[in-house]
């Protein structure tokens, strides 16, 4: 199945909301259903560590963390710069 592009806008504005971009595979077919919005507050959502799992059968939207998982060699430069932060801290007298 090929769906070409499709454009949402704000229906007195005409000011472009999203694009979706065309799509060919295994794919659903889009609807033609009314469409809903959730408007969620500026310093509730970072997408570099929350993802939008979801909608709730309320209407709300199921936010996740997003897991940090440290390499190896992330995690020992992190041990470290600790280690190094408590020695610096023990020669100057815990002024860190």
């Amino acid at each position: 199945m090929k769906i070409g592009t499709r454009i949402i806008y704000g229906a007195k504005s005409k000011n472009v909301v999203t694009v979706l971009h065309r799509m060919e595979g295994d794919i659903v077919e889009r609807s033609n259903e009314s469409l809903k919005y959730i408007d969620i507050p500026f310093d509730d959502f970072d997408p570099s560590m929350h993802f939008i799992s979801g909608i709730d059968e309320q209407g709300s939207t199921i936010i996740a963390i997003v897991p940090n998982y440290e390499t190896e060699e992330q995690q020992r430069i992190r041990e470290l710069e600790d280690t190094l932060l408590l020695q610096t801290d023990s020669e100057i007298g815990g002024l860190l």
